[in-house]
């Protein structure tokens, strides 16, 4: 082989271990920036999460991550808990990497990719996304205002099917959530809205939301959860410090009051 020819095979190994990220035995698809960024802050970006997952998840649970991204939490909790995901992700560019991260960790059997948006109604419309990226966030199903309540004027427009949690689980005869995490940018209060069921039911043990406690619809929920049975944790193992002094969004995380 030419010294040309090897230099340029050499590339393309180098290149191909370079995509994938190995985070505490668990393999991530990183060949773009923000999905190795992901990767390698697995367990430091949000440790309130991480917490979460590791006091509550039990093996044999099933863990609904809404607005997974490209997975990493989905596929951190069938690994380290031994629980049964299903993680829904609307956008096509975190999909793909969703997948393959699932594929990555032999998981297919464990962890289940949905490409839909949980909202209050069944409905056709588009996920207004902010950049055709991997690893992006900051996308809104239906109107385009972002997690800081404002409105942006998307890159694209991706068809997509909207659907109530409440009616998901019913319809397709899903198995029952013991925990849900929502992550959606903004469609928070319209995801909640849809899961009025789900909330009532104690076989739902827990929850880990993101909100803007500024925007008045997102303190509100705190409050539709807590009077459906759920108490608030405020242990320090659940508080991202460093995400609340830069910024009024973050994490809250709810348990049935009888915990």
């Amino acid at each position: 082989m030419g010294q040309n020819r090897f230099l340029s095979a050499l590339h393309f190994v180098s290149n191909e271990i370079d995509t994938i990220v190995e985070v505490e035995n668990i393999k991530f698809e990183a060949g773009d920036q923000i999905p190795h960024h992901r990767a390698k802050t697995l367990m430091t970006k949000e440790p309130d999460t991480i917490n979460w997952i590791d006091d509550f998840i039990e093996e044999g649970d099933i863990f609904y991550d809404v607005g997974a991204n490209i997975g990493v939490f989905s596929v951190y909790a069938a690994m380290r808990k031994k629980a049964k995901v299903y993680a829904f992700e609307p956008l096509a560019a975190n999909y793909g990497v969703l997948n393959q991260n699932i594929h990555l960790n032999a998981l297919s059997g464990q962890v289940t990719a949905l490409c839909l948006a949980l909202h209050n109604k069944v409905m056709l419309s588009h996920l207004n996304v902010s950049a055709m990226l991997p690893g992006k966030a900051g996308h809104s199903f239906e109107n385009p205002v972002g997690a800081g309540n404002t409105v942006f004027e998307p890159s694209f427009l991706q068809g997509m099917i909207g659907i109530p949690m409440d009616q998901f689980v019913r319809t397709y005869d899903a198995p029952f959530p013991n925990h849900v995490k929502i992550d959606v940018d903004a469609n928070e209060p319209q995801v909640v809205s849809g899961m009025k069921s789900l909330l009532s039911d104690s076989r739902l043990k827990s929850i880990a939301i993101e909100l803007n406690t500024d925007w008045s619809k997102h303190a509100e929920i705190i409050e539709i959860i807590t009077a459906s049975g759920f108490r608030k944790l405020e242990d320090d193992r659940y508080i991202n410090h460093a995400y609340r002094a830069l910024r009024p969004i973050s994490n809250h995380f709810f348990v049935r009051a009888d915990t």
